[in-house]
């Protein structure tokens, strides 16, 4: 097919780079929404992992301090213990709430956002009997 005097193709063109811009916001978008709910899921289970950990070592050294120790040295290096949350009930079981930072690549970067990057979940553990 011959081409018209003139014709460069930008009605492609235009189309092309709208579906590329696109489908690149579509991607960033996923993947932040997808890095949330992932670090929600993971702030939990974290959260069960310290507790878990901590009540261990209290059930054998008695010292809350140590036990804390303890459920901090399992969690991950940008995660953190509330201290006013940790607490060990007389049967030796152990609650605790962890904050997890999602890796985010535009929320983040918002400043009205920033505080949804921020997952808390609350853990529960007891020492094996």
């Amino acid at each position: 097919m011959k081409r018209a005097r003139g014709d460069r193709g930008g009605i492609v063109l235009g189309w092309l780079g709208r579906l590329t811009l696109t489908l690149g916001v579509l991607a960033l978008v996923g993947f932040d929404a997808l890095s949330l709910v992932q670090a929600r899921l993971q702030a939990g289970d974290r959260a069960a992992t310290a507790a878990t950990a901590a009540a261990q070592d209290f059930a054998t050294s008695r010292d809350l301090q140590h036990a804390f120790d303890a459920a901090y040295a399992t969690v991950a290096g940008g995660d953190s213990i509330e201290t006013g949350t940790f607490r060990v009930a007389a049967d030796g079981a152990v609650t605790l709430r962890l904050h997890h930072e999602a890796v985010t690549l535009l929320v983040a970067k918002v400043p009205a956002l920033r505080s949804w990057t921020d997952a808390v979940g609350t853990g529960e553990g007891r020492p094996s009997p």
